[in-house]
């Protein structure tokens, strides 16, 4: 007989009859009516008696009333022979005078959901890989193991060009077709998501799932409303260039705004940099698409868009050459020199919403109303040192953002005008410019108040009166640790050149349109038609992400800092970097992804330790190596076995989600809806079509049917084509790629262009392996992008994305069916010693001379 020893928290426990004590234990390995397995242990009830040594054990809980006494736990190894045949706990279930009664057992594990609870997949942490340009595309397309890629796959119609309203066919992949960054969102790399996912809670993710060669390679599609954000990387943007009104001939496009003020005549004229016939030598520096530029015709347009909301530091850095070079038109736009000794000149950044705002410009650089509450002769009037920045108010403009100003010196009027400073002593105007960080000095009032507030921040002294130098009266912001050579000013040479910049702190909205123009006073020719004085531009505008949080900012409402800020403060935006985890289903919790993904590969996944999960393959440790045995011959005979039937399912129908909208599972229909006369109709069976599952019949007799469907989807595919002959003819497709639509999109009854902005990215998602590359150029940067397929193989290890009955699918690769209802049981009832119970899992059983895979009761 087995010498049995039982630890009660470390301590060994007293036996009443240690001859006669023996505890059954219960322990099943496989089910074969089930699709998975199982190993679970617990005994059957077993009595204690009541010792000094036991009562000290289970702290003399039969004497005294302590409360929790039937919910607590204690840890319990069982030792047969001195081998350890089950660790785990012994749990109290009735207290006599006499004795104590309990289980022992292997208290649930930690699971998934005990983890993460109610978190989305996107709320999950960081997941920060390098995106510093658009480059990087191509960097994970080719990077072995990649966290990532960026397929060819369709989640909308192929964005195209018409040609006199009139698009290629729909599977054409020619000329026309103008894709962006946004019509790529990443695939995540599965299990490495899964890693790092454990990781940002504390926990570490291993077991053979993690090293299996088809499960490390495998990626899972994009998934999220339309209208989500989707962010590639946040990083600088950079724009520069030289802008001219009139060059080699030509004079640009530009908006007229005839608004007078007292003293000065006619109106402004302005041109937009980023919507121009004369702009040259135009860079632009950034990690994702926010920047783009395009031709239409001799037209140069740039859409500069924020990428996500938030603090900005912004620096922009101009130089100012006025022409010489003149053109008479009586009929239409002359062009006089670009002298700083009369007319005025600004470089500005504006928010842009529409040609209204551009309709709008006038000089800016003013010290009395809108911009400031005071009238042009009070003898108060308050101002920024000779050429410091001046703050430009709501009232005034509500689109600009900042700016540099040169000229508005009139010697041939006596009158003071609106853009005189008192304080510049040499007579030569020239200053930064930019939008007040405080609430409008009109806020309060009833008609025509301005409520927007524009949080920004420039460095400022102040303003003073010129009768008081030393004490200033408004507009201080202490904005500190601005580098030397980025420092606010401005430069004026001579009245033909002048140079400056502004460095500063703006809070910028995602989606805001951002431009940059040159707006100065409008002349006349002879008095009667418009003329625009010559003057050319040199640019930079660059924008950093600083940081998503307004609160940075101690501007107070009337436009001063109540507290210094600092701009070498640390950057919280993850510049230069991409947040995979952003990227990740927004309506799919956790632990409900984790246990699709396991029911798809039929994976198991259970808390090991305090801090890690193991993900494992199951199913797959039928044992067919006759290595080692246990020897049931030796202590059993036929005599003392029976045979239990298997009871089998009749059915087991394993497959994936199906959208029978799809285009893909569309196109898969085979068969015809037939009219009343058996006759066959244009109208498709719908559940005519081929979704990637299976259905295996046992030829059991059991009523029972095993149904297993998992929430991923089945990935097809579709053709495209160089030309719509090919297409017709459908020969000779160029790259075949998944089409995640509905097949709506693909109907020949609906326009291209209304289809076009269908975006159908909220379907299930799929899984797929890269199987290649495809060269794509976006605004015209060639770029790799990862062409995927539904298999992988490399050497022997293959597997195809269905559940089929064939070689090499997931069904076959990672799930055990039992098909053979005439298969049973054989059940034989004996006595193991402690190494063989223990070895049950992993060793064949010999029995009758034949050798099984063991279950034991």
């Amino acid at each position: 007989m087995a010498s049995l020893e039982l630890y009660i928290n470390k301590q060994l426990c007293e036996i009443e009859n240690p001859e006669n004590f023996s505890i059954y234990l219960k322990r099943q390995l496989l089910n074969p009516a089930e699709l998975s397995t199982k190993d679970a242990q617990r005994s059957y009830d077993i009595s204690l008696p009541a010792t000094a040594t036991n009562n000290a054990i289970f702290g003399y809980t039969n004497t005294e009333e302590v409360k929790g006494k039937f919910s607590q736990l204690y840890d319990a190894q069982l030792l047969a022979n001195g081998t350890k045949i089950f660790d785990g706990k012994f749990k109290i279930s009735e207290i006599g005078k006499d004795y104590y009664k309990g289980n022992l057992g292997i208290p649930a594990a930690k699971t998934v959901k005990d983890i993460f609870g109610e978190m989305k997949m996107n709320q999950a942490g960081k997941w920060l890989v390098d995106f510093t340009r658009i480059e990087d595309v191509t960097t994970y397309n080719t990077k072995e193991n990649s966290e990532c890629i960026f397929p060819f796959v369709l989640y909308s119609l192929m964005p195209k060009r018409d040609t006199n309203k009139t698009y290629t066919p729909k599977n054409v992949y020619d000329a026309s077709v103008v894709f962006g960054l946004e019509n790529f969102p990443p695939s995540v790399n599965c299990l490495q998501m899964l890693e790092q996912i454990f990781k940002n809670s504390g926990y570490s993710l291993t077991g053979s799932a993690m090293t299996d060669e088809r499960l490390k390679n495998l990626y899972v599609s994009y998934k999220n409303p339309e209208n989500y954000e989707k962010l590639w990387g946040i990083g600088s943007l950079k724009i520069s260039g030289t802008w001219g009104n009139y060059m080699n001939g030509v004079i640009d496009n530009y908006h007229i705004n005839n608004t007078e003020i007292p003293g000065i005549p006619r109106g402004y004229i302005t041109g937009n940099f980023f919507n121009s016939k004369n702009i040259r030598n135009l860079k632009k520096s950034e990690s994702g698409t926010n920047i783009s530029i395009s031709k239409e015709g001799d037209t140069t347009n740039t859409a500069f868009k924020i990428p996500q909301t938030g603090l900005y530091k912004l620096f922009f850095k101009a130089v100012y050459r006025g022409k010489t070079e003149g053109l008479e038109d009586p009929a239409g736009m002359s062009i006089f020199q670009g002298s700083l000794a009369n007319p005025i000149y600004e470089a500005k950044v504006l928010r842009y919403t529409d040609s209204d705002v551009l309709d709008s410009q006038m000089i800016d650089n003013i010290y009395c109303y809108n911009n400031i509450d005071q009238n042009l002769g009070d003898a108060n009037k308050i101002y920024p040192k000779a050429h410091a920045v001046n703050f430009v108010d709501p009232k005034q403009n509500p689109h600009l953002i900042c700016g540099l100003s040169w000229g508005g010196e009139d010697t041939s009027i006596e009158i003071i005008t609106p853009y005189d400073n008192l304080l510049v002593g040499n007579g030569k105007f020239h200053n930064p410019i930019a939008i007040s960080g405080g609430l409008s000095w009109s806020y309060g009032n009833k008609e025509g108040g301005v409520k927007d507030r524009f949080y920004s921040a420039v460095k400022s002294e102040g303003y003073f009166s010129p009768n008081n130098l030393d004490t200033p009266r408004k507009f201080v912001v202490e904005l500190e640790d601005i580098p030397a050579e980025m420092r606010t000013h401005t430069t004026r040479t001579d009245d033909w050149n002048g140079t400056g910049q502004v460095s500063q702190i703006i809070w910028l909205e995602k989606g805001e349109c951002i431009t940059i123009v040159s707006t100065s006073r409008l002349a006349a020719l002879k008095g009667k038609t418009d003329a625009w004085y010559n003057h050319e531009i040199d640019f930079e505008l660059t924008l950093e992400p600083f940081t998503p949080y307004r609160s940075w900012l101690k501007m107070s409402d009337d436009g001063s800092s109540t507290d210094a800020m600092h701009w070498t403060d640390k950057t919280v935006f993850d510049v230069g970097k991409m947040n995979l985890i952003k990227l990740l289903p927004s309506a799919i919790k956790v632990n409900d992804w984790i246990d699709n993904f396991c029911k798809a590969f039929n994976l198991n996944i259970v808390n090991t330790g305090e801090t890690n999960f193991e993900l494992n393959v199951k199913n797959r440790n039928i044992i067919n190596r006759a290595t080692n045995i246990i020897d049931l011959d030796k202590c059993a005979n036929v005599n003392q076995r029976s045979n239990e039937s298997l009871k089998l399912p009749y059915l087991y129908d394993i497959g994936f989600t199906i959208d029978t909208n799809e285009e893909g599972y569309y196109n898969t229909l085979k068969e015809y809806v037939k009219d009343e006369d058996g006759n066959e109709t244009d109208e498709k069976a719908i559940n005519s079509g081929m979704g990637g599952g299976g259905k295996y019949y046992t030829g059991s007799s059991e009523t029972t049917a095993i149904t297993q469907t998992s929430n991923f989807s089945y990935c097809w595919y579709k053709d495209l084509f160089a030309n719509e002959e090919n297409a017709k003819q459908g020969i000779n497709p160029i790259v075949s790629i998944p089409v995640i639509m509905e097949h709506e999109a693909w109907e020949k009854d609906y326009d291209y262009a209304d289809m076009m902005d269908k975006y159908y990215s909220d379907k299930a998602q799929r899984f797929w392996y890269k199987s290649g590359l495809f060269d794509i150029s976006i605004e015209g940067t060639p770029l790799k992008f990862a062409l995927v397929s539904n298999s992988y193989t490399n050497g022997d290890k293959k597997l195809v994305l269905d559940y089929g009955n064939e070689t090499d699918s997931i069904l076959n690769e990672y799930f055990l069916l039992l098909l053979n209802s005439a298969n049973s049981y054989t059940v034989v009832d004996c006595l193991l010693t402690p190494e063989e119970y223990n070895n049950l899992k992993t060793f064949l059983v010999k029995f009758n001379g034949d050798l099984y895979n063991g279950s034991v009761n």
